[in-house]
């Protein structure tokens, strides 16, 4: 009888069970990630704007310090830690986010056939090598890790 979408067959592995298949989606995600946020910072530099509006910028900068604060203050951080740990992952996400949003409105207004589609594969290969080299890193540093 045959099975539905739904079923699995025992004798076969899952695609995303596969060692390699794992790690090449972990490292071509992240290596996408990694230049698109290179191409937010060019546009950043090149146009001389940011992407997003400063209070945009700012309301994801206070939400994320807020959970930040409480989040350190939970895991029993004294409250100077609690703040400096809040304004540190506050700071980070809004840069990351601002960048990642910009890389993307780069890309859409034909900015990588302004940088070329070969200097684009290419940073998306090395970023896949980095990529890769910190993941290994990360899963030998923390034995439990599971990408």
């Amino acid at each position: 009888m045959p099975g539905n979408i739904s079923s699995k067959n025992p004798y076969s592995d899952s695609v995303f069970e596969n060692p390699f298949i794992r790690t090449l989606l972990a490292s071509v995600l992240m290596a996408v990630f990694l230049v698109d946020m290179g191409l937010g910072l060019y546009g950043f530099f090149f146009t001389k704007s940011t992407p997003l509006p400063e209070s945009a910028a700012l309301l994801i900068f206070a939400i994320v310090f807020i959970a930040g604060l409480v989040f350190y203050e939970k895991h029993g951080a004294g409250p100077v830690v609690s703040l400096l740990g809040g304004a540190v992952a506050g700071f980070g996400f809004s840069f990351v986010f601002v960048f990642l949003v910009g890389g993307f409105q780069f890309a859409l207004k034909g900015g990588i056939s302004e940088i070329g589609l070969e200097q684009v594969t290419s940073s998306i290969a090395a970023s896949m090598i980095i990529s890769v080299i910190m993941l290994k890193i990360i899963s030998y540093r923390f034995h439990d890790f599971v990408y």
